[in-house]
C-alpha cells in the first residue's frame, strides 16, 4: 500500500472510529460487516476494550489476516465469524460498514433496523443499487431514473473533470437521503455526512442513524 493510500485509509478509519466513540457505552456489542482485512473492526477492539467487536466476512483469507493482526495486538475483546451478513442473528448495539459495495449498505442498514442498533456506514458502488428504499422517492422517480441517480452518484473518481465530481457528490447525496428517510420512517434518527478531509476517498459520505 503506498503512503498516499495508507494515509487516505487512515483518514477513514478515524471518521467512523470517531462516530462509534460519539455512541459506543461499555459493555456494547459493536459488529463490522464486511469487514474485510479487518481494518474497522481491530481499531475499534483496541480503543474500545470495555466493548466487545464482532467482524463479520465472507472471505476465508480477509478474516485470517484480520486475525493475524489481532493477535500481534493482543487484543481479547474481538471476535471473528465468516459468513454473509444475513446469517448473523446475535443482538448488538452498533453495527458499522466501511465501503460495502452496493446493496451491501443497505442489507447492513436494514439489519441494523431490525435488532434497533445504531448504524454507521460509508457506502460505495452506487451503481449497482437496484431499487429506491422509500415510498417518497418510488413516486418521483421512475425504476430507470432511479437507476441513471445511481450511475451518476458512482462518478466522483478523482481522474474525472470537477463538474462532473461535483455532480456525482451530488448524486450520492441523493441516493444516500433517499436511504435516510427509509430509516426514518423506522423510528431512527439519520444524519448523512461527509467524512473529513473529503479527499480521503471519492466515496466519502457516513450515513448514521440512532434508534429513537
Amino acid at each position: 500500500m503506498s503512503t498516499d493510500r495508507a494515509l487516505r485509509k487512515q483518514q477513514q478509519l478515524n471518521n467512523l472510529v470517531y462516530m462509534v466513540l460519539n455512541q459506543a457505552k461499555p459493555g456494547d456489542r459493536i459488529v463490522d460487516f464486511c469487514s474485510g482485512g479487518g481494518h474497522v473492526g481491530i481499531a475499534l477492539a483496541h480503543v474500545l476494550p470495555s466493548c466487545q467487536v464482532v467482524l463479520i466476512e465472507n472471505k476465508e483469507l480477509s478474516l485470517i489476516r484480520a486475525k493475524k493482526r489481532s493477535d500481534e495486538l493482543g487484543l481479547s475483546n474481538i471476535w471473528f465469524i465468516q459468513a454473509n451478513m444475513e446469517y448473523f442473528t446475535g443482538m448488538f448495539n452498533i453495527g458499522v460498514a466501511l465501503h460495502a459495495c452496493g446493496v451491501a449498505t443497505d442489507m447492513v442498514i436494514e439489519h441494523c433496523i431490525q435488532t434497533r442498533a445504531s448504524f454507521i456506514t460509508c457506502p460505495c458502488c452506487y451503481g449497482f443499487i437496484q431499487n429506491t428504499s422509500n415510498e417518497k422517492f418510488k413516486k418521483t422517480l421512475s425504476y430507470k431514473e432511479h437507476m441513471i441517480l445511481c450511475r451518476f452518484a458512482d462518478q466522483t473518481a478523482v481522474q474525472l473533470p470537477p463538474q462532473r465530481r461535483l455532480i456525482g457528490k451530488q448524486c450520492m447525496c441523493l441516493v444516500d437521503m433517499d436511504r435516510a428517510t427509509a430509516a426514518e420512517e423506522h423510528s431512527y434518527s439519520v444524519q448523512v455526512i461527509s467524512m473529513e478531509p473529503e479527499s480521503c476517498s471519492p466515496k466519502n459520505n457516513m450515513i448514521v442513524g440512532v434508534p429513537i
